[in-house]
Parts: C-alpha cells; sequence; structure tokens
C-alpha cells in the first residue's frame, strides 16, 4: 500500500544541513539496540541539547558528531546501529519526500528504469541525506558520495558509510527490486578520491 507524505521536509535556505532523520533515527537506533543509558551517553558526548522536530532541518556539523559518537564510544556496535538507523531513515525519507504518484510510477516500471529515476530523485534531495556532500549518480546502479560529512576527519582501514550504505539499499529494495543489495567499495576513510555505493541483485 503507498503511503501519502505527512508534511515535506523544510528545505534549507543554507548549505550545510540534514534532514533530522540523521539524528532522530540513530538515536533511536541506539536506544533499541544498545540501550537507553547509551542514548543519553551520545547525547552529552555530541552536544545534542534539544531534538530536532520531524520537518526541522539540522546541521550537518550536528549530525557529524552524533554520528562519530556512535563510531567512538560504541565501536562493536556502531555498524549494526548505523544499519538500523539507515533503513528507518529511508523510509522516511520516501514517506516525507516522495508523492504517492511517484512511488507509482517507481515501483510500477521495469527496474532499470526505476533505479534511473531513483537516481534522479536521490540527486535532487541530496541534501536530506549528505548535506554539502557532492552526491552523483555515476550509472543507474553506481553512486559516488564526495565530502561525506558523516564521516569527515576519519581515517579507518574499513569502510566507514554503513548508515548511507544502507539507506541506499533500503530506497532501492522498496521502490526498484526487494532483491537488490547496496555495498560502499571505496571510502574516503580509507583515502579514496570517493564514498562509491553499487547496488546489485543479490
Amino acid at each position: 500500500m503507498v503511503k501519502t507524505p505527512t508534511g515535506y521536509l523544510r528545505k534549507p535556505t543554507a548549505p550545510a544541513f540534514v534532514a533530522p532523520q540523521l539524528v532522530l533515527e540513530v538515536l533511536n537506533a541506539v536506544e533499541s539496540q544498545i540501550g537507553r543509558q547509551a542514548r543519553v551517553d551520545v547525547m552529552a558526548d555530541a552536544e545534542i541539547a534539544r531534538m530536532p522536530g520531524p520537518t526541522e532541518p539540522v546541521p550537518e556539523m550536528r549530525a557529524h558528531r552524533l554520528h562519530r559518537a556512535v563510531r567512538h564510544l560504541f565501536p562493536e556496535s556502531a555498524a549494526e546501529v548505523m544499519n538500523a538507523a539507515g533503513r528507518a531513515t529511508g523510509d522516511g525519507l520516501m514517506l516525507k519526500q516522495l508523492s504517492s504518484r511517484a512511488q507509482t510510477m517507481l515501483t510500477g516500471g521495469p527496474w532499470t528504469v526505476a533505479a534511473w529515476l531513483l537516481g534522479r530523485w536521490a540527486k535532487q534531495n541530496s541534501w536530506t541525506f549528505a548535506g554539502s556532500a557532492v552526491f552523483t549518480p555515476v550509472n543507474g546502479l553506481q553512486f559516488d558520495l564526495v565530502g561525506n560529512p558523516m564521516i569527515r576527519d576519519e581515517t579507518s582501514t574499513e569502510t566507514l558509510c554503513h548508515f548511507h550504505e544502507a539507506l541506499f539499499e533500503r530506497m532501492f529494495q522498496r521502490l526498484v527490486d526487494p532483491n537488490l543489495v547496496c555495498r560502499e567499495i571505496a571510502c574516503q576513510a580509507r583515502g579514496a578520491p570517493s564514498c562509491r555505493f553499487v547496488v546489485a541483485l543479490g
């Protein structure tokens, strides 16, 4: 059943803002998977004193501090938390930013066309999940993200963008094909020129 959006996100008038889901859903995932005290701890570490409203853009650095706090305070649970938060954010963005007509067009057409259209929609709405980063569809099933603020100044021997990996996968599974999976094959935290995501049949 296609859901009707319940209030579009208010588009910011300045750069470097992201959708509130990048804060709200991360905190929800922390509490559900690690516990209430963990939520308190990451909020304190990220200096979050007030919860954003459901349609209120938030400064990307606030979201960055929160994502970083989860990785640094709970490294063993961070990937799982970010996967859950990314999936929930994908659901939220589809609900708020995609009209019923657009969802019907995507789910009712050939999956190659739907994948291309979804990539174009993601480009147009990239501020919601990428802030000031540059999001570029390489083709219908590959995407580059340059300057992802959620991993800014991080270094790692592994890919770090679990949140975005799960977000893209969720949207493609819901709107294109439930058998599609998304993997990050290059990450700027590992020294790559961009974070590259590939969607493929699982």
